[in-house]
């Protein structure tokens, strides 16, 4: 890939990507990251979100991001940190008052997280949605092209992006036309080096080798060896040139 200067970093996922359990947001792996590199950053992540909400989120506040912290989208390097596939939002009239962050985003509260660990707290959309509308092969075609055209945006708003696995999300067989959807996707961009299957992720660099928190979320030592690793990835791909600029 052709080096990128970068002026701001904004990560998205998951509670993996929040840094759900720790002291301060300052510990998490995007903010190591973008220190690393000399660079502001934001933090989109969600306890609990799902890889639609990252889509969403993404799209719908990069140019707010970009204006408030007057760099060009061309200047921002995006890190999407994919998540569960089982996860899904709907939108209601009711605020979701679930466990967890939620970033103060326009209108977050109103995007319904739908999370197999929601139907233990008797949360009826989720139990709907889980019943009637969830299979795994749904889950895995939306996901390809969910992100096919997330990807496609941020190259063509010329956006420098990025992207990882929380864990091995993609452990379901794939059918024929996911697994085409997600082959024409650039390997060079996934950390790990294929976008087919996600067997190289966060909690597998950390599995046995640092203490989890009693939610089971990786710790400061955990962010601290990905973040580590995710910044000499991106650097043998030229994306470490902008002079700190905060």
């Amino acid at each position: 890939m052709t080096p990128r200067p970068v002026r701001l970093l904004v990560a998205n996922g998951c509670s993996y990507t929040r840094g759900a359990e720790l002291g301060r947001a300052e510990d998490a792996w995007p903010a190591l990251v973008a220190d690393a590199l000399g660079i502001p950053w934001v933090n989109l992540g969600c306890d609990g979100g799902s890889n639609r909400r990252v889509v969403r989120t993404t799209v719908g506040n990069l140019d707010r991001i970009a204006a408030e912290h007057h760099v060009r989208v061309e200047d921002i390097l995006v890190i999407c940190m994919w998540t569960g596939l089982s996860r899904h939002e709907c939108f209601t009239r009711a605020r979701d008052k679930g466990h967890g962050f939620r970033p103060a985003l326009p209108d977050e509260l109103h995007w319904h997280r739908l999370g197999k660990w929601r139907i233990q707290m008797k949360d009826r959309l989720a139990e709907a949605y889980y019943r009637h509308l969830w299979s795994e092969r749904a889950s895995l075609t939306n996901f390809a092209l969910d992100w096919l055209m997330l990807d496609g945006y941020l190259r063509s708003r010329g956006a420098c992006a990025r992207y990882v696995f929380a864990w091995d999300v993609l452990r379901f067989d794939q059918d024929d036309q996911s697994r085409a959807l997600l082959a024409s996707l650039d390997p060079a961009a996934v950390y790990g080096g294929t976008a087919t299957h996600s067997r190289t992720s966060f909690n597998d660099e950390i599995t046995g080798r640092f203490p989890l928190g009693d939610m089971q979320h990786p710790l400061e030592e955990a962010h601290a060896a990905f973040g580590a690793s995710m910044t000499r990835w991106l650097r043998t791909q030229g994306i470490d040139t902008t002079p700190n600029l905060r």
